[in-house]
């Protein structure tokens, strides 16, 4: 340590800049591993959290995993182009409570499930795929959950979830397209903020 100390000062002196070494650069994993991480704290107080609990514990953990802005603008593809400033926003802010309300529904109780890791695997255009399971604790059943990440503002975050092969993005995208060229943004967005009332209610009837 000394020894490195010395030599970066002689190199300031001698007009170099010195190479200091820094901490290990992020992994894609560890976006997913602070999910799982709270994804099981909320299994696990799910019933003294309640519904309202489940939400308020996830909501910014999501906001910051997924890039929600750039999963918004992707959904809806050219149609987002014809949006106004405002309506962008709307949708945004619609979309990622909708994304905090499924999280919350489904992930509702704790019987001793874990997550894993099992790979991390390069893909085009600078993205990653991250590959957990949600193992139950007997082990004899898991869910598959491949995580499709790229990096926005040095940070590696979540734009895509594909569960037992079931893309959620490529379901959301053909529903929403198909909405909003067929009846407009104002009937597309009325019918997500009706499932999320609806969700809402049905998450909170089961857990009273």
């Amino acid at each position: 340590m000394k020894r490195a100390l010395i030599g970066a000062i002689l190199a300031i002196f001698a007009g170099i800049a010195p190479v200091i070494p820094s901490a290990a650069a992020e992994q894609p994993s560890s976006t997913v591993e602070r999910l799982h991480n709270t994804l099981l704290a909320v299994m696990k107080e799910a019933e003294a959290l309640g519904f309202g609990g489940r939400y308020q514990k996830l909501l910014p953990v999501i906001s910051e995993e997924f890039d929600l802005p750039f999963v918004a603008h992707y959904t809806l593809g050219s149609s987002w182009d014809e949006l106004s400033g405002e309506q962008q926003h709307q949708f945004i802010e619609t979309f990622r409570e909708l994304s905090v309300v499924d999280y919350a529904r489904n992930f509702d109780g704790y019987s001793g499930q874990h997550f894993t890791i099992e790979e991390e695997t390069p893909l085009p255009r600078g993205r990653v795929r991250v590959r957990s399971k949600l193992i139950d604790s007997n082990g004899g059943s898991s869910v598959v959950f491949d995580y499709l990440l790229h990096k926005a503002d040095n940070q590696w975050q979540i734009v895509n979830v594909i569960a037992n092969g079931v893309s959620d993005l490529a379901v959301k995208r053909a529903e929403y397209r198909h909405i909003i060229k067929a009846e407009g943004f104002d009937s597309l967005l009325s019918k997500l903020k009706e499932k999320i009332a609806l969700y809402c209610q049905q998450a909170e009837a089961s857990s009273s």
